[in-house]
């Protein structure tokens, strides 16, 4: 039982009065994708096995991922692909000449981007259409994308742009543990994007207890996050700034793992076209995102 299930299990227990329950943590979901998911397909779109020289210039994190010890699911051939696909993506920037870089608000063309908790993907699907191309991000959400299709109407056609503007999409993501995702560890990222992190609806809880899961969740994603920061990276999240989510000092969070506030710059929904805050955990409406910040994280300069 990881970290996270501990504490909704201890919070849980003593709430519980004996009536069914729903699962009260959607976000604690540790399933994965399946191996057929991890494919990439790069700018040109042609397969991996094509690219196979590249794999000679690697960068030292992606040289050590390949000997470390955790072990991979699928078969040989199958564990093979997928390190030789991390391999690549974190070695691409060096390879592939760059198009000319593209800007939108705190965010490039030139970034490698990963995009977590995405609900119906229309914040990922908005950078790739400003970018022309979405081959330099991956964009992940906790749901299934049966999930998707029945709880936000604009998921599958947002899910199709980003496939046909060469972004990889990964379902089944756990903010908490990608780490360990058999499609995301190894890789290194110029930016890591959380919006609006929030654990669940919990009524029966106290406000002290739901402080204390939706912290954890933000502890836990920059946990992870941090070691998938590539030299001079960020980690952006972005959060509401009034009444109980001002309680969740995520800045404190944040110095907790050693992590600097770069700063904290107002958020405006409209600087992204065609973005939708939907509600988490079912249901197709659109939460009132004002006022918020976004907060930009970066490595400490320092040890301490």
């Amino acid at each position: 039982m990881g970290i996270l299930q501990s504490v909704i299990r201890d919070i849980t227990e003593k709430e519980d009065d004996g009536k069914p329950q729903s699962p009260p943590f959607q976000q604690a979901n540790h399933s994965i994708s399946s191996p057929s998911s991890c494919r990439y397909y790069l700018n040109t779109g042609e397969n991996l096995d094509q690219c196979a020289p590249w794999t000679n210039n690697i960068v030292v994190s992606s040289h050590q991922w390949q000997n470390e010890t955790r072990p991979l699911s699928g078969g040989k051939g199958e564990q093979k692909e997928r390190v030789k696909e991390r391999m690549i993506f974190n070695s691409i920037a060096a390879t592939v000449p760059l198009p000319q870089e593209r800007l939108t608000k705190h965010y490039s063309s030139n970034h490698r981007i990963l995009l977590v908790g995405e609900g119906d993907f229309s914040f990922s699907t908005c950078l790739a259409a400003t970018f022309g191309s979405g081959s330099n991000m991956v964009a992940t959400s906790l749901d299934s994308p049966a999930f998707l299709v029945r709880n936000y109407q604009k998921a599958l056609s947002n899910i199709m742009e980003l496939t046909m503007r060469k972004c990889k999409v990964v379902h089944d993501v756990d903010a908490t543990d990608m780490l360990n995702h058999d499609c995301l560890g190894g890789m290194k990222f110029d930016r890591i994007i959380f919006n609006f992190p929030y654990a669940g609806f919990f009524k029966t809880l106290s406000r002290d207890d739901q402080l204390r899961l939706h912290r954890t969740l933000v502890s836990l994603f920059l946990k992870n996050a941090k070691e998938m920061l590539r030299e001079n990276g960020q980690i952006h999240i972005t959060h509401k700034t009034n009444g109980f989510h001002k309680e969740w000092h995520v800045e404190s969070i944040a110095s907790s793992h050693k992590l600097r506030l770069i700063e904290a710059v107002q958020f405006c929904k409209d600087d992204y076209p065609g973005y939708n805050t939907k509600y988490g955990f079912g249901g197709d409406n659109n939460f009132d995102c004002n006022p918020a910040k976004t907060y930009k994280f970066g490595l400490a300069l320092f040890s301490y």
